[in-house]
């Protein structure tokens, strides 16, 4: 069921990839694309905000069509159009959290560290391609072990891959660094960055880069990491399979990728636009 809310007035559109454009029956298609080119051709600008890493964003802005700014990493990086850096949030992991991480590889998990730069993973070579999933996102480092020495600093995130005992393990070194949160990202992932890096902080970061207003932003996504981005913009919405906690952050509700429910909304958003430009 879709929340039929009107279209409203915004100047910057916000968009989670898995789950909200994508999800695992339904890949990014042309009447979802040609429904985000028409915000552009109203004159809105679009986003994406995604857990992916920067490479992963890239690829499908380029499918999309279109250059537009990106958030990725959850929030922890946030890159203008042009591919320039507007904010980094990064921290260095601390002797007791590299211990634990390389206990988990031990286990049998696997470990992406993400700099600006650079990304080194660790473990299970089929752990690893789950995540290097195209000829453009691929790790600079790939090893059996986790070698602290290797490490890329400062880091972005570092993303688990595996549900093991040792799991306890990190969550306790993590804790032992306060700055830090651990958070589950989906399937047996969980991302470890800092507290303050969240997709509502990256929103308000973008929007100061753009000279927009968080009021003038529409915000599409579906999980837990989104709550923040969802409760910042101006016009939140839910998305298909969003828990009611995600509900309850957002201002309306929307079914998910193949309903055509956010494709109508993102055309009358787009004729909208247009109608009050040609009418001032």
């Amino acid at each position: 069921m879709t929340d039929t809310a009107s279209a409203p007035a915004i100047d910057l559109a916000v968009f989670d990839i898995d789950g909200t454009l994508v999800d695992s029956r339904h890949p990014l298609a042309g009447h979802t694309i040609a429904a985000l080119r028409s915000l552009s051709d109203a004159g809105i600008a679009v986003a994406l905000a995604s857990s992916r890493q920067r490479s992963s964003l890239v690829e499908i802005a380029e499918t999309i069509g279109l250059r537009m700014p990106l958030i990725s990493f959850n929030g922890t990086l946030v890159s203008a159009a042009d591919g320039a850096t507007v904010a980094a949030e990064t921290f260095t992991p601390g002797d007791a959290l590299t211990a634990a991480l390389a206990e988990f590889v031990d286990a049998g998990g696997c470990i992406h560290v993400y700099a600006e730069d650079r990304w080194h993973a660790y473990g299970d070579e089929h752990l690893i391609g789950r995540e290097a999933a195209g000829p453009d996102v691929t790790p600079d480092l790939r090893a059996d072990r986790f070698d602290a020495a290797s490490l890329p600093a400062p880091v972005l995130k570092v993303m688990c891959d595996g549900l093991h005992d040792t799991l306890a393990g990190v969550q306790a070194a993590v804790a032992a660094q306060p700055e830090l949160v651990i958070s589950w990202s989906g399937t047996e992932c969980h991302d470890i960055h800092l507290a303050t890096a969240t997709k509502g902080h990256a929103l308000h970061v973008l929007c100061a880069h753009l000279n927009i207003e968080p009021a003038r932003v529409a915000a599409f996504g579906d999980a837990d990491s989104d709550i923040t981005m969802l409760r910042n913009a101006g016009f939140g919405y839910a998305m298909g399979a969003a828990s009611q906690r995600v509900r309850a952050a957002a201002d309306h509700y929307l079914d998910g990728p193949g309903s055509g429910a956010l494709e109508k909304l993102l055309a009358e958003i787009a004729q909208a636009s247009q109608s009050w430009k040609i009418g001032r």
